[in-house]
């Protein structure tokens, strides 16, 4: 490894871990997303106590939450982000995991919690590759609304599935999940799970793009023609590049439907597919970690408004009433804004900002 932190050998390429330095921030992230939970669950760092306020507002729900919206932004970042198709059909995908998992293991099979989450994304694939043909005839804006058609079919489908089989309310997830006996039945349980799912299909993602159908991806959304003349199967890399991304998508919807306890056909709406596109080009498309930063933002710009509402009361009561009566408006108008500046400025998004800061501590002293 160079003093740069450039690799100088291909197996130094391919190493997830690749410096000693890397190692160390690893086990220091490691170790903090062990004692996050904590930490919010207690108001508590080190034993200091931590108020509302200085937590901004966050609890477990929303952590919990954010870990599960991670891996369909993920499942999306490989379709958009690396293979270059455009769609909106994660809210659809949402949707068909959550209506598979409540067949299998409530309504009719009465399957464990894992296996409900296997077959969601085995069902996921499947129809992920049916969705994919159109993207071996039409790109641009033709196939997102070919992908709009199928969250439009799928909002339907669960609907009718909700009415038929749990009535006008909603799909309701009875039973507890449970992982090899022990019931996910407390929001610490289930951050360390969502965790842990979270971080495979991050490795998972991050190993398949260093593998040579991961390449492949990218190859083709830069330049099909110069793909396929490099030997490229241009048609079967479109299709699994749909197909492991709605693996991912749908998988995460029946965790999301469990989680819930209850979701009914306008949870998955047009905004709710809307928001994974923000957050991919917030946090920078082609980018694993600028993925996981656009969630972050995405997630905990309402709650940080939130607190930043409550907290200007002591000042100014006028400010906190205003911000609070025009809350949901106020954080459409930032992530508007934050896309637009994003799209203009910073093309590559957060994930862009991350990388020139790292660059300059590694050169550090030698940049400015």
């Amino acid at each position: 490894m160079s003093s740069a932190g450039a690799s100088t050998t291909y197996r130094e390429q391919v190493r997830l871990v690749r410096t000693r330095a890397m190692r160390v921030w690893v086990v220091v992230l490691v170790l903090g997303l062990l004692y996050l939970p904590w930490v919010v669950d207690q108001r508590s760092l080190f034993g200091v106590e931590l108020t509302k306020h200085q937590m901004l507002n966050m609890d477990m729900t929303q952590l919990n939450t954010m870990l599960i919206l991670l891996v369909g932004a993920l499942g999306l970042n490989l379709v958009t982000g690396y293979t270059g198709m455009i769609s909106i059909g994660n809210a659809g995908f949402f949707a068909l995991g959550a209506m598979v998992a409540s067949a299998a293991g409530i309504k009719w099979w009465q399957l464990p919690f894992p296996v409900c989450v296997l077959l969601a994304g085995i069902a996921g694939a499947i129809v992920g590759a049916l969705v994919g043909l159109p993207a071996l005839r039409i790109r641009g804006i033709y196939l997102l609304l070919a992908t709009l058609g199928f969250h439009y079919v799928m909002g339907f489908l669960f609907l009718k599935y909700q009415i038929k089989w749990f009535g006008f309310g909603s799909v309701d997830f009875l039973e507890p999940a449970a992982l090899f006996g022990l019931a996910l039945d407390t929001e610490i349980r289930w951050y360390y799970f969502l965790l842990g799912f979270a971080v495979f299909w991050f490795a998972v993602t991050k190993n398949l793009l260093r593998t040579r159908q991961g390449r492949s991806l990218v190859a083709v959304r830069d330049n099909e023609i110069a793909a396929s003349m490099a030997g490229i199967n241009v048609p079967y890399a479109r299709i699994m590049s749909f197909s492991v991304s709605s693996f991912m998508i749908t998988a995460a919807g029946a965790i999301y439907g469990w989680y819930l306890g209850s979701v009914g056909a306008d949870t998955f709406t047009l905004l709710f597919a809307i928001g994974f596109i923000a957050m991919i080009v917030i946090g920078g498309e082609g980018s694993l970690i600028g993925t996981v930063l656009g969630t972050i933002v995405w997630q905990f710009t309402p709650i940080v408004l939130e607190a930043g509402a409550e907290m200007s009361g002591d000042v100014s009561p006028g400010a906190k009433d205003w911000i609070t009566q025009w809350q949901t408006q106020l954080t459409y108008a930032i992530f508007g804004l934050l896309i637009l500046v994003v799209m203009v400025y910073q093309p590559t998004g957060l994930a862009g900002i991350w990388a020139r800061i790292k660059r300059s501590f590694v050169r550090w002293p030698y940049t400015t």
